[in-house]
């Protein structure tokens, strides 16, 4: 049997005579076999036409693949997904079972180098001794306030100029940063829109996220098998396609840039590093933020199934800033807060520099409003998905909304071609 012929078998493509002529000439090209690629020729197929994606790896998922060592799933860095958001709703219409848990709010907070509550609600806010009197008072009245402010109105604004509006101590300003890095992923508050730390803070704190079971793996899995989706693995596309339609949903702007030969007018992508660590016991603790220091610590197998039976993996990660060194004795150290020593760890994975975000939505662009949006392409079939595109959601979000935007105007492109011939 040929490599390909492999390949497909393993993605769950079918091999029939259909298929073949399916494969062969295409309503939809889509490029890129991660989230955002998978998803959209998911909803291609949903509408009856033929669409076929070009993986350039030989597995699948893109940032959202996982990995099994010695057991333990690990992700490519700390995945969460948040509750009620276009990730979770799209996925569920295309018949995705999304399967994991909620992580609880209550948690930790190193200050100062010590540990303290996280302030994640009334009672530990009044509780907490990491924060005076009148620094709760500004933190308790900015968070009371959050739910009703309408995100858009902010996107001109960077972090730094809405959390200095916002409140007056060092201490709470801290307080503050520590949540925008949290939910965003990103440390560059200095460029970041705060309509994004602001949509991303109101889904953290109202519904939440969810840890999955088995990993992001498993949402690749049920994707890459929907009917109708084909898949071309180990083989990636240089020159933009001759087809009635093509969405290109690989390796954020670049790629695009490349195949297009253009340029898009995007924000710097936000880094970080990673310690996946496979733990054998519980933490002390199963959350952790940095008030003070850019860390995170959290204990994902406390929700959700991604260890063996009676161990642990958690994820420790440092939010870098451009021209920040990624400290790997530093984030071990930061995990050192949760009670984990080196004799608890099993299995480890380090990812040193990784890119949870292609390109972050800055305030100079009018926030997720500027990105550039699906059919900004220049050509009437071309369409953009991926976490840099279009107005709606950050992260995943993103990635998912704008591939669903990107299917609908292809299969709105294929009408179009139609009514002409």
């Amino acid at each position: 049997m040929s490599q390909l012929s492999a390949d497909n078998r393993r993605v769950g493509m079918s091999t029939s005579p259909t298929s073949n002529k399916a494969l062969t000439n295409p309503d939809v090209v889509v490029i890129g076999g991660g989230l955002a690629g998978l998803t959209a020729a998911a909803v291609v197929a949903r509408a009856g036409k033929t669409v076929v994606v070009h993986e350039k790896r030989s597995t699948l998922g893109g940032d959202a693949r996982s990995v099994n060592k010695s057991g333990f799933t690990f992700n490519q860095g700390p995945h969460a997904l948040y509750r009620g958001g276009p990730a979770e709703r799209i996925l569920t219409e295309i018949g995705v079972n999304i399967r994991g848990g909620q992580p609880r709010t209550k948690g930790g907070l190193v200050v100062d180098g010590r540990l303290e509550i996280a302030p994640a609600g009334p009672t530990s806010l009044l509780r907490t001794r990491a924060l005076s009197l009148r620094e709760k008072v500004e933190v308790g009245k900015l968070l009371t306030r959050l739910p009703k402010l309408r995100a858009a109105e902010f996107g001109d604004l960077t972090v730094n100029d809405w959390i200095a509006d916002a409140v007056t101590s060092e201490r709470a300003a801290h307080m503050m940063h520590s949540l925008v890095r949290l939910s965003t992923y990103a440390k560059q508050p200095d460029l970041l829109s705060a309509d994004v730390a602001i949509t991303q803070m109101q889904s953290a704190l109202g519904e939440g996220v969810f840890y999955l079971d088995n990993g992001w793996q498993s949402l690749v899995d049920q994707l890459a098998v929907q009917p109708g989706v084909h898949v071309v693995p180990g083989e990636g596309i240089d020159i933009l396609p001759e087809a009635p339609a093509v969405i290109i949903a690989a390796g954020g702007p670049k790629v695009a840039e490349q195949l297009l030969g253009t340029t898009f007018d995007v924000g710097p992508p936000a880094h970080a590093s990673c310690l996946d660590l496979g733990l054998s016991r519980r933490p002390g603790v199963d959350f952790i933020i940095g008030c003070d220091t850019p860390f995170y610590f959290s204990n994902h197998s406390a929700v959700a199934k991604l260890a063996p039976a009676g161990e642990f993996h958690a994820a420790a990660i440092q939010y870098l800033a451009m021209g920040d060194d990624p400290d790997a004795d530093a984030i071990m150290a930061f995990a050192g807060h949760a009670g984990v020593g080196h004799d608890d760890v099993v299995v480890s994975r380090r990812l040193h520099r990784m890119t949870p975000s292609s390109a972050i939505p800055t305030s100079s662009r009018g926030g997720m409003a500027g990105r550039p949006p699906v059919n900004g392409t220049g050509h009437h079939n071309v369409f953009l998905a991926g976490d840099w595109v279009g107005p709606t959601g950050h992260l995943a979000d993103a990635a998912i909304a704008s591939a669903e935007a990107a299917a609908n105007d292809a299969l709105a492109a294929l009408e179009r071609r139609a009514a002409r011939t």
